[in-house]
């Protein structure tokens, strides 16, 4: 199972901002972040990178919003 780590960039500085996740939907505005378990979050963020080798996705903040919590259904 291909599982992916999304860390967020803001001015060269990357922070990991959430885990094993399975999913990402493009949102009016950003994108939405689903992990296996169910956990969504989202922000307003374009992808930079995604390397699928090591799982890692790099996103660039568009705003400077913290993420919003979407429940999941």
């Amino acid at each position: 199972m291909c599982l992916a780590t999304v860390y967020i960039e803001d001015d060269g500085q990357q922070e990991k901002v959430m885990e094993d996740v399975a999913w990402i939907k493009p949102e009016s505005g950003g994108l939405q972040l689903i992990a296996f378990l169910g956990e969504s979050k989202l922000f307003q963020a374009k992808i930079k990178s995604i390397d699928l080798v090591n799982s890692l996705i790099v996103l660039e903040r568009m705003t400077t919003d913290p993420p919003q919590m979407v429940s999941s259904d």
